[in-house]
């Protein structure tokens, strides 16, 4: 019986059908750190909260060794712990995958001038390459781990161009940063210092704008953070 209700679940709220993984596919894990074991827990979790599809691909280039990002799971996980105690939504990954690509050179590192909020109106070819990666594959946004940027002041950026939403994280970042991107994307939200919302001074925040920063962890949301995120069009519900 308990069977039959995954399976039934998994088909009517993440829209997965057999043969799937109950490791990746309802619980979420990818690599270590997952620390939730309680079936009843995730399946009460898929069928009562909103959630965001994100597939998340580590770029490397090609004739690298290494693969997947190895603190992938761990940023993960605590986007959701945040997202669950103050959004109450839930990030669902739909897949991981690594891409052996040198369209960011040889080095890996992203050529880009700016970053804006949401849209970025001119993106470089760079950009442009990047965000198609990992497309077509169930996710509302798409998130990248990659080596960096030419702009030495990002260790992520949330631009991202017209219609494909997305948003990269350097590798080594602190594990604040792949929540605080994503934040960014879902539901616009802004830093503390340019939301009239939230205190300017609100350190605790997971929009603060440096993530590595962030006082009294974990990172919390606030009510403008919330209601931003649950009113995101990408957002769907069981």
């Amino acid at each position: 019986m308990a069977t039959l209700s995954v399976k039934a679940i998994a088909a009517s709220c993440l829209d997965r059908t057999p043969t799937f993984s109950l490791k990746r596919h309802i619980f979420g894990v990818y690599g270590s750190n997952n620390m939730n074991s309680s079936l009843k827990a995730q399946l009460n979790l898929i069928q009562t909260r909103p959630h965001i599809r994100v597939e998340i691909v580590t770029v490397r280039p090609i004739g690298s060794t290494q693969g997947q990002y190895a603190n992938l799971q761990r940023d993960l996980d605590l986007t959701n712990d945040v997202w669950q105690d103050d959004a109450g939504a839930w990030v669902y990954c739909t897949g991981v995958s690594t891409i052996y690509t040198n369209i960011l050179g040889t080095n890996g590192v992203l050529n880009q001038n700016t970053c804006p909020l949401g849209v970025q109106m001119f993106p470089t070819q760079e950009e442009d390459d990047l965000f198609d990666l990992g497309r077509g594959l169930g996710a509302d946004v798409v998130g990248y781990y990659i080596a960096g940027s030419t702009n030495p002041g990002l260790i992520g950026c949330s631009s991202y161009p017209i219609g494909r939403r997305g948003f990269w994280v350097a590798m080594g970042s602190n594990q604040n940063t792949f929540g605080h991107e994503l934040t960014h994307v879902i539901g616009l939200n802004p830093h503390p210092n340019q939301d009239p919302l939230v205190p300017n001074n609100d350190q605790d925040n997971l929009m603060w704008p440096a993530p590595g920063a962030i006082t009294n962890p974990p990172p919390d949301l606030r009510q403008a953070n919330r209601n931003r995120i649950l009113a995101d069009p990408g957002m769907e519900s069981c």
